[in-house]
């Protein structure tokens, strides 16, 4: 539960109680009053509804009456009303139910609730002989309203706080039960009394059943527990449960507790140590949450990409995404994680080329203790299964070796795994996502990579389109990477010139987007403050490279000119000459150009 979600919890409990929760109560006071003072009496809520009634009133229970009456007027104003003449009283004039009233006087009194007016007490004279007791004991009458009025507020927010309490003891609980650690609640006497369903659990215990033991009777060590408790120091410790609980381990933080009657009491907060380590690698490897958005880019090619993405990231199966290096697969894979079913799970990345041959098999897989020399004491879970119900990312598994492959195809086969020199068969759940820059097909007809693997692999594949595929994307990865490292590097570099990013377009990008991150990263550390990247400031192998591409690409345009004149003259059957004056160039040039590019006459 989140802090927005919590907050709207609270909002909850803040309940706003009307005088109908009440009503017997209201109902017994309002028979009360009229058997003292022998005037019928109307007790009406804050919305003009009628919450008791005697005598002829008492049919009308429930009913809501119109704004016009004189008990909306004392709500309005929170002021008492006296009526001396029913239905010639300016308020009286405007009420609905004038023509047909019965009453001859009445008093209104208004219910308080701090500044609120909840409701509102009518003393109602029907006859002569009330009406003349009612206006002359109006004082004392007052004075006794003001006292019931009181009653009945005094009692409605007693009921408004007993709701709150119970709402807040419910709220408390859900928290409490929503919390993964145990938690235990210690008296002073040492005796439990409150466990939420954690607790319960990693005891292996009916809560109910946990409920006014004492402590020793779980935890082997809990006098030295209740020692901390009488320090009154918060203290984090392992312990043990009795051998009948079959001496489950635990780590856990005593935190004492002082009441207002200087009890001292103690909340454990406490887990499962098996979870340490699991903890502890994840919260290593926690990646920063990446969503489609964060993957920029406007060309058509990136949308579709990202799209096709966000549709597969849905589902369960395996994802290939292939790509040249440097095109932001990592990232793809992180995002599909993040929009995941999965995403609350493990994200667990490993290049498969970045760690040694004789480490991978025990980084993936896991070992037990002894299972080589220098193994951990207790062994160590492998990266699949720590991704256990969430996401495995393999980046660069062309470089998977082979005996590795036949492992790890049984593991997503089976979707279980063993530990290296280990026999225990551990289920795992983890989506695997794979990526290479490598073309994996070729590699299987040169046997370097399992033909199985890779169909189980690409169940979806992926493919990142390189940046020079996309040059209308350099002006977006431009921007974003000159702001950013202005930032990281205090700098007021201006993005480049018209004319300088032409130069950028024109370039191939072999690096792709890793690349262009590079060259404006060194661009920022040598452009003076509040100056625009000038050309001349372009890595060398940049300036030449967009050099030979633009000669490249007019003599490509060249020869598929002369190669579609060629083609024309040659349909309609006409002459060298023909193609040359086309073309604009002498016959020996034609004849040279043709030899250059070897072609065909």
């Amino acid at each position: 539960m989140n802090v927005t979600e919590f907050a709207a919890v609270i909002d909850e409990v803040v309940l706003v109680i009307r005088l109908g929760s009440i009503g017997t109560f209201t109902r017994q006071v309002a028979q009360a009053i009229a058997s003292v003072v022998n005037i019928e009496v109307q007790v009406f809520d804050e919305e003009l509804r009628l919450i008791a009634g005697t005598g002829i009133y008492g049919s009308k229970l429930n009913q809501v009456f119109d704004a016009s009456t004189a008990s909306s007027h004392v709500i309005s104003n929170c002021q008492p009303l006296v009526i001396e003449q029913a239905r010639r009283h300016s308020v009286c004039l405007k009420c609905v139910y004038r023509q047909n009233c019965v009453d001859l006087a009445e008093i209104c009194f208004p219910i308080m609730l701090e500044d609120r007016c909840v409701g509102v007490i009518a003393l109602i004279a029907l006859s002569e002989e009330q009406r003349e007791t009612l206006l002359s004991s109006k004082d004392n009458l007052f004075q006794y309203l003001e006292k019931m009025s009181r009653l009945l507020a005094y009692t409605l927010m007693a009921t408004e706080l007993n709701q709150r309490i119970t709402q807040l003891t419910r709220t408390q609980e859900t928290i409490l039960d929503s919390i993964q650690e145990g938690l235990i609640a210690l008296d002073s006497q040492g005796r439990i009394v409150a466990v939420n369903r954690s607790a319960s659990v990693l005891l292996g215990e009916i809560r109910e059943d946990l409920l006014q033991r004492k402590l020793g009777e779980i935890i082997q060590t809990a006098e030295e527990i209740l020692h901390c408790i009488d320090d009154q120091q918060a203290v984090e410790m392992e312990f043990f449960t009795v051998p009948a609980l079959k001496s489950r381990h635990f780590i856990g933080t005593i935190t004492p507790l002082r009441d207002s009657y200087k009890e001292e009491r103690a909340v454990i907060c406490f887990r499962d140590i098996k979870t340490i380590p699991k903890m502890v690698q994840n919260y290593l490897r926690k990646e920063q949450r990446i969503t489609m958005d964060d993957i920029l880019g406007q060309s058509r090619t990136l949308r579709e990409i990202k799209k096709r993405a966000l549709q597969v990231a849905r589902g369960d199966s395996s994802i290939l995404i292939t790509g040249e290096s440097g095109t932001g697969k990592e990232m793809f894979a992180r995002a599909i994680h993040y929009a995941s079913s999965r995403a609350s799970g493990p994200l667990i990345s490993i290049n498969c080329g970045a760690i040694p041959e004789g480490l991978l098999e025990s980084e993936l897989f896991g070992y037990e203790e002894g299972a080589f020399t220098g193994a951990k004491k207790g062994g160590k879970p492998g990266q699949i299964e720590l991704a256990n119900n969430g996401t495995l990312f393999l980046d660069e598994i062309g470089d998977l070796p082979l005996h590795l492959q036949v492992k790890l195809l049984r593991v997503l086969d089976e979707k279980q795994l063993v530990h290296l020199g280990g026999t225990k068969k551990i289920s795992v759940n983890a989506r695997i996502i794979a990526a290479t820059n490598k073309d994996l097909e070729a590699m299987i007809v040169s046997r370097e990579f399992r033909e199985d693997l890779f169909y189980r692999l690409n169940v979806i594949p992926l493919e990142i389109a390189p940046l020079r595929s996309r040059p209308e994307d350099i002006d977006v990865y431009v921007r974003h990477f000159v702001d950013r490292y202005n930032r990281l590097l205090n700098k007021r570099v201006k993005p480049p010139a018209p004319e300088v990013m032409k130069l950028l377009k024109t370039y191939s990008w072999p690096g792709n987007v890793r690349e262009l991150e590079n060259v404006i990263e060194y661009l920022i550390n040598i452009v003076g403050d509040d100056l625009p990247i000038p050309a001349s400031a372009l890595p060398e192998r940049l300036l030449k490279k967009s050099s030979e591409n633009n000669i490249a690409n007019i003599k490509e345009t060249e020869k598929q000119l002369i190669m579609e004149a060629l083609q024309r003259c040659t349909t309609d059957g006409q002459s060298i000459d023909s193609v040359s004056k086309l073309l604009g160039i002498s016959r020996a040039t034609l004849y040279r150009k043709i030899r250059h590019y070897n072609l065909r006459q």
